[in-house]
């Protein structure tokens, strides 16, 4: 297994948002466990890349988590007040994919495929991976930390892109 998704299999620290909480979009418990874990080195190298999130109350809803206008309000307002995530979130799982969709203007085009606005996608990532190049500064992590991350995020973003819909290739 690769060394760097490990942590993120064998040990993950599930985030998990409950249907009230997203509803109400009260967002005070999460935030106080994820400053918690930039509080000191040791708790943020300890939970690096170990953070899966889950939405739990929409399992019967038919609709994806990016379509669901009260789960992307909330995960804006956390995001807003915490942009740490490409550090923390599992890269063993869909997290990040589950995350950037719902900050961005995100459509299915398809059953099983999405289609997310450039531009706010580019937005997005250039404010999680500067929040990521920060706190690993903060942290005094060696560069390659962050560069290890960082490669894993973008081929995981990568991997999950579709160069173009062709006719009826995905019908």
């Amino acid at each position: 297994m690769n060394q760097r998704l490990r942590p993120g299999v064998s040990e993950p620290l599930i985030l998990m948002f409950s249907r009230r909480q997203v509803e109400t979009c009260d967002i005070d418990e999460p935030l106080q466990l994820l400053h918690r874990l930039i509080a000191d080195r040791r708790s943020a190298i300890e939970y690096c890349g170990r953070i899966s999130l889950v939405i739990d109350g929409y399992n019967d809803d038919p609709r994806e988590l990016f379509e669901i206008p009260a789960v992307r309000a909330y995960l804006k307002r956390l995001d807003q007040e915490w942009p740490y995530w490409f550090f923390f979130l599992s890269q063993a799982d869909e997290s990040i994919k589950m995350l950037e969709s719902c900050l961005c203007d995100t459509i299915e085009v398809v059953p099983g495929v999405a289609s997310i606005d450039i531009e706010q996608m580019e937005r997005v990532l250039a404010r999680h991976f500067g929040a990521m190049n920060r706190l690993t500064e903060k942290l005094d992590l060696p560069k390659e930390k962050c560069e290890e991350l960082a490669e894993g995020i973008i081929s995981l973003i990568h991997n999950a892109a579709v160069e173009q819909i062709q006719g009826d290739d995905y019908r």
